[in-house]
């Protein structure tokens, strides 16, 4: 049993957080001399349950030669036997709270360690970064502390139990706990010490905290500095200490004189002692405030003097002038609104797990950036204090996130008071750890735990505590209503997965006071984030909306080494756990290895800075500031005008000033050319200097105005030809045919998991209708009435007319066209249409039209599904770099749809992961008259009505040419 707490089971009792744990504060830098890291190889040793865990697992000697893991890391992720689970809303493991699961593993980690002579004259305290679930620790056999919440550090004071020379340090991780229960969120279940471990010496009285406000008054841009200096006195109080406090820019320019404060010593002083606290302010005339746009920071330094007059100790915090409130349904960040281009990130390491470094974290910022995105919501916990280091120096809005999740018990933990303690410990330790960052502007009180006493109650704490920010919480307007429910608890209505037309309706209502700031939407499963250019159209239109989180930055493959040698990146199920939630882990916009998915360009392109649309006048166009604080100097402008897809003149484009928020119209830079094609002006904005996130030239926004139409198709009389054979028929490796069906994505239906649906209520239906159907099996040509011909041209080529009329018990089909197969030597694709990459009618406004060319795509889902689409394409050819091409004119109508991949929709429907995908020897071709969109049905809003195939006629004709 473990000594002192074995009998009473701490990680049972959801009432009992903490055991000798000190006090959160904001981290405070340490020189080298005073700071040991304890990252590295552990010894260690796995029980089955906490029970079981011996005494002489944590006495006596560290343990040599045996079994070692790496921290930080999750011991999940480190070949033993106990593995990841996946589960989205369920628990992994019967309930009610707090039940625990017979067996429960529980690691050991043992090292040794020494610390400096002169460290014993002072304080050593043990900082453990996160723990999942549930830690304690000993030192020396003696027990020194224990503490819950993963993602939060807990630190103890150790120094009772140090001996001269070697020390060895036990700290017992147990899997889960009756905190689990607040920590159901839709991730993997890891355990370990997945972050940072060290032992730091502080004075005897030293520095404890230092928490600074820096506010900005808007009516004449004065800085508003304020810094409350806490002294820790490990002896008894005493008089004559004193806290010297300036600021300083980064460079060492003083702007605000020092302050000198005694600290207060006399504890016994009811209504007077308010703690050994030193205050410092001052109003600063002139600086430059943070934003994302322009993330300026300050240096606030503190010394804490002796009675003697000596520097005891000295340290400093980082902080940004800035003012963040909510007014007039707006979010507004230094008396301006700002978008929201946001995404919610969860940490995730495809080999670590949980475990992420600094570099990991700048990693996901950079390609963020680049893809425009400019906020974050930590989904769903706090992150590692680097990640918000980040974010303040580099420029990022965060909604820092409470630990707090009861996703299988949403609506009963918010109002157990078994529970309540939890609540306030894990909101109130974030927000004590995190609050000199300007990068945050909101605290969220969590995700998804109903809305009940307890999260009022936190809101209360955090408004007291810091009311320099709004709050944010989804569950209290869901509860509640979008115009008055839970304004106790949410500053913003932060609805998730809502439909474009019920924001409209919310912004054009005018009623309530809040923003409406979607904190989930658009869910990334697969081939997805169809519609974000409608949500977009209405975001930007419409008064009271400010943007939104997409749902999520990364997928959540975890890489796995199956038995022949081959890896692969592995969902919910693969590791054998069970219950779990299958690829719904895999729902990111970015790979676990970072590679982008195709979405990602349409992501940058509605969250881009600046935008082109036609002027209100004929021959002019308008340039609009989407930016907040800075103009568009940043960027060199270019355009190019294109007839029928051929650039006929480029030029570069001297732009006005133009304001923040602000349009600005200009003459076009060039006219409309004589003729009857179809032409389109692009303009394009490209960073004129290297950033942290991208090099110049990076492309940061683009937009193509149709200055022409294209003419309508005008179905001529048909030539005289013939209909014997042609070239393209000795080129087919499979005949052209009717085609209904598409390998379903995720969004039409969960193909690995057709009872998830049914069990959480979320998740497209196309796939069972289509299914119910049989069109994933009986013949198109059964389904629907189908008639065509061929003509054979005197030159060789062939034209193809197809008629299909979908009855009326068929709506919605997944797509009408054909498909067939040309030798895989043709291994080039150049096309007239919308591109580069892949795109979908309801995610196509990012892909301009024009002249592209490019290989066959490769299936870039971790759940094979279909992919690899062009819309609008009005002639694709199809290239053997040594033998000539097959090309396809598109007759009726203007445009087809077209894909050409190595992969049949059944290959793509029977997989299930990967690496059970064989490209083909051949090019497998869709030509497609019509294409259902992607929409977000796996957790949000289906396909929208305009992107749906109706029943009725379909009529299609295109040439095929053999060059």
């Amino acid at each position: 049993m473990l000594p002192v707490i074995g009998a009473l089971r701490p990680w049972a009792d959801p009432e009992l957080l903490s055991l000798h744990r000190l006090a959160a504060h904001v981290p405070l830098p340490a020189d080298a001399g005073s700071r040991r890291s304890l990252n590295g190889r552990w010894a260690f040793e796995l029980f089955d349950t906490p029970e079981s865990v011996p005494a002489s697992a944590v006495e006596g000697g560290t343990p040599t030669g045996g079994l070692t893991v790496a921290v930080p890391g999750n011991w999940t992720m480190q070949g033993l036997a106990d593995l990841p689970h996946y589960t989205n809303v369920q628990m992994p493991f019967p309930g009610p709270p707090p039940t625990l699961p017979p067996r429960n593993p529980t690691g050991v980690y043992r090292r040794r360690f020494t610390v400096p002579a002169g460290w014993r004259r002072q304080q050593v305290v043990l900082h453990v970064a996160g723990a999942e679930s549930v830690h304690a620790v000993y030192v020396n056999g003696t027990f020194v502390g224990y503490g819950t919440d993963s993602r939060l550090p807990s630190e103890y004071d150790i120094t009772a139990a140090l001996r001269p020379g070697a020390n060895e340090l036990a700290i017992v991780v147990v899997r889960y706990s009756a905190q689990s229960y607040v920590e159901d969120q839709d991730q993997w279940w890891m355990a370990g010490l997945h972050r940072e471990v060290l032992v730091e010496t502080r004075p005897l009285v030293h520095v404890a905290d230092v928490r600074c406000i820096a506010d900005l008054r808007m009516v004449d841009g004065a800085g508003l500095l304020s810094v409350a200096t806490t002294v820790g006195f490990v002896v008894e109080p005493a008089a004559g200490w004193l806290v010297r406090t300036w600021a300083e820019t980064l460079a060492g320019k003083r702007v605000a004189a020092p302050q000198i404060a005694p600290v207060p010593h006399v504890f016994e002083a009811p209504y007077l002692f308010s703690g050994h606290v030193a205050h410092a302010s001052w109003e600063l005339k002139a600086v430059a405030p943070w934003s994302a746009e322009g993330p300026n920071r300050y240096r606030v330094c503190v010394e804490l003097v002796a009675p003697d007059g000596s520097v005891a100790q000295a340290t400093s915090q980082l902080v940004g002038f800035r003012h963040v409130e909510v007014s007039d349904r707006q979010l507004l960040v230094n008396g301006q609104p700002i978008w929201i281009f946001g995404v919610n990130r969860h940490d995730h390491h495809p080999d670590r797990g949980k475990a992420v470094t600094a570099d990991d974290m700048r990693a996901d910022l950079e390609l963020m950036r680049r893809h425009n995105i400019t906020a974050v919501r930590t989904s769903h916990y706090p992150n590692d204090s680097t990640f918000y280091d980040l974010c303040d120096e580099l420029g990022i809005y965060v909604i820092d996130e409470a630990n707090i999740e009861s996703h299988a018990y949403n609506t009963s933990l918010c109002d157990d008071p078994r529970y309540l303690a939890s609540w306030l410990a894990r909101g109130l330790r974030m927000v004590r750890r995190d609050i000199n960052h300007p990068s945050i502007i909101v605290w969220s009180l969590g995700n998804e735990s109903g809305y009940g006493t307890s999260h009022d109650a936190l809101a209360g704490w955090i408004r007291k505590h810091d009311p320099s920010r709004p709050l944010h919480y989804e569950g209290a307007p869901f509860h509640e209503g979008w115009v008055r429910g839970g304004l106790a608890a949410s500053d913003i209505v932060c609805p998730m997965y809502a439909t474009v037309e019920a924001i409209r309706q919310y912004g054009e209502s005018g009623k309530g006071t809040r923003p409406l700031i979607l904190c989930e939407y658009s869910h990334a499963m697969g081939n997805s984030n169809g519609s974000l250019a409608d949500y977009w159209a209405v975001i930007s239109a419409t008064p009271g909306l400010q943007g939104g989180f997409l749902w999520e930055w990364k997928d959540h493959g975890l890489r796995q080494r199956l038995p022949d040698g081959t890896a692969r990146l592995a969902y919910g199920g693969q590791f054998g756990e069970h219950p779990h939630d299958g690829n719904f882990v895999a729902d990111g916009l970015v790979s676990a290895d970072l590679e982008p998915h195709p979405a990602m360009h349409e992501v940058a392109w509605v969250y881009r800075p600046v935008t082109v649309q036609p002027g209100r006048r004929k021959g002019t166009i308008r340039i609009t500031n989407r930016q907040s604080f800075v103009g568009l100097e940043a960027y060199a402008v270019a355009w190019d005008l294109r007839v029928a897809g051929e650039v006929v003149q480029t030029g570069k484009l001297a732009l006005p000033a133009v304001p923040p928020s602000s349009s600005v119209d200009i003459t076009a830079p060039c006219r409309v050319t004589d003729g009857t094609d179809e032409v389109h002006l692009s303009v394009r904005f490209t960073l004129r200097k290297p950033t942290w996130y991208a090099p110049a030239g990076h492309l940061v926004a683009a937009d193509q105005i149709e200055l022409r139409r294209a003419p309508r198709v005008r179905v001529k009389a048909r030539r005289r030809g013939s209909d014997g054979r042609a070239a393209i028929d000795d080129l087919l490796v499979s005949p052209i045919e009717l085609s209904l069906w598409r390998a379903p994505i995720d969004n039409d239906g969960f193909k690995l998991m057709p009872d998830l649906s049914r069990r959480i209520g979320v998740g497209g239906t196309g796939l069972v209708r289509w299914q119910d159907a049989e069109v994933d099996t009986r013949p198109a040509e059964e389904l629907v009435e189908h008639t065509w011909d061929r003509l054979v041209e005197s030159d060789g080529s062939v034209e193809y007319r197809h008629r299909v009329v979908v009855p009326d018990s068929l709506p919605d089909l997944p797509r009408v066209g054909v498909t067939f197969a040309l030798p895989a030597r043709f291994s080039r694709l150049r096309w007239f249409g919308r591109g580069p990459g892949e795109n979908y009618p309801d995610r196509n406004s990012g892909s301009p039209l024009g002249i592209w060319e490019g290989d066959p795509d490769r299936s870039p889902y971790l759940v094979p599904q279909e992919f690899g689409l062009r819309t609008d394409c009005r002639w694709f050819e199809f290239i053997d770099p040594r033998r000539g091409c097959v090309r396809v004119d598109v007759v009726q109508p203007h445009a087809l749809h077209v894909s050409a991949t190595h992969f049949t929709a059944a290959d793509l429907t029977a997989a299930t992961t990967a690496t059970e995908l064989s490209a083909r020897d051949e090019l497998v071709v869709h030509l497609d008259v019509a294409h259902r969109g992607l929409g977000t049905g796996s957790c949000g809003p289906d396909v929208m009505p305009q992107y749906r195939l109706g029943t009725g006629a379909f009529v299609f004709a295109y040439r095929i040419t053999v060059a």
